[in-house]
This record gives structure tokens, sequence and C-alpha cells, in this order.
């Protein structure tokens, strides 16, 4: 609704309280676009679930998503994701590793029939991918190959790889300093 009626966020959030007469749940909103570039696992789960929307709609010769295409997709998302033998920190942590809701999946098979999200095939995978249209180019990266695992096996994207430019102490050098803060 808030990408739709070009609401601010504080204005739907307000609205959300006088409908529902609570808060949201805390975090990123369900239509919020930047919630598949929070994590590499995030936009693995929305790429599966939105190219099985497209490859329904490629079939059926149906731009917009119609809601029996919505609870199929969602279906097979659910199914595919629950195989999964070998889910990451941030799956195993969800409830039968399903991280998309169903309000999530319908905002975003929203996004991408109005062209605020879209699909995009990797070179080096050829896996297919979302990517949020108005993000800088470092944020519209492979989930699977853009990817690193740190010590604690949390997956991060590439463009938030720490710098390794310590000293032998681990303390930055004042000419380190200044351009981090640059």
């Amino acid at each position: 609704m808030k990408r739709q009626q070009n609401l601010g966020k504080k204005t739907a959030i307000r609205l959300y309280k006088t409908i529902h007469q609570r808060s949201p749940r805390q975090g990123m909103l369900p239509y919020d676009p930047f919630w598949i570039v929070r994590s590499s696992v995030h936009n693995c789960h929305v790429s599966i679930f939105l190219g099985l929307i497209h490859d329904f709609s490629q079939q059926q010769n149906q731009v917009p998503c119609t809601a029996e295409m919505l609870i199929t997709a969602y279906d097979l998302y659910c199914r595919v994701v629950t195989t999964n033998p070998n889910p990451g920190k941030l799956e195993a942590n969800a409830s039968d590793a399903v991280l998309l809701d169903i309000n999530r999946a319908w905002q975003l098979s929203g996004q991408l029939t109005a062209g605020v999200i879209s699909l995009v095939q990797c070179v080096q995978c050829q896996a297919r991918y979302v990517v949020v249209n108005n993000m800088p180019k470092p944020f519209q990266q492979c989930p699977i190959c853009a990817v690193w695992a740190d010590k604690s096996g949390r997956r991060r994207w590439m463009t938030v790889k720490p710098r390794k430019n310590t000293t032998k102490s681990g303390s930055l050098t004042p000419n380190q300093l200044n351009q981090l803060n640059q």
C-alpha cells in the first residue's frame, strides 16, 4: 500500500494502527522491497517464489498474477523450502524454513507486476534471482555467487565484506581510519 499510494513509512504505520488497533510487527513491513536485499537467504527465497510466479504466468499467458497462480506458487514454494536437507541458520530459525508468509508473497507478486522488482539471470551460475530496480548495482548481486560466509556460517553479501587492513596489533593506523571515515 505504501508503494502503490506513495505514502510515507510513518503515515503507513499510523494507518495500520488505525485500522488494526495495534502496532505492526517489528521489522520490515511486508510491502518493503528492501527486505529482499537484507540477506542473500531472503533473496533466494524470493527468487524461488517469484520464479514460480513468472513461470506460471508465462505458461498461462497471463501477465498479472491471478489468485489461483499465487496460491499454487506459494504452496509449491513451501514444499520446496521445507524439504531443504541443509537449511542455513536463518532458515533453521523460521518455522518449517518458510521465510515468506502469504502476505509478503502477495506483496512481492504485485511489486513484480508493477516493475518495482524484477528477475534477472546470473552470468556466472545461470540462476534467476530478484533485484530491486531502484537499488544501486552493488545490491543487485546474485545471492548464490556474490556471497561469502563468516566464521559463524552466516552468509553475507560480497559488498559488505569487512576490510582486512589492520596492523599487527589489530588496530587501524591513522591513515586507515581517515580512509574509512571518508
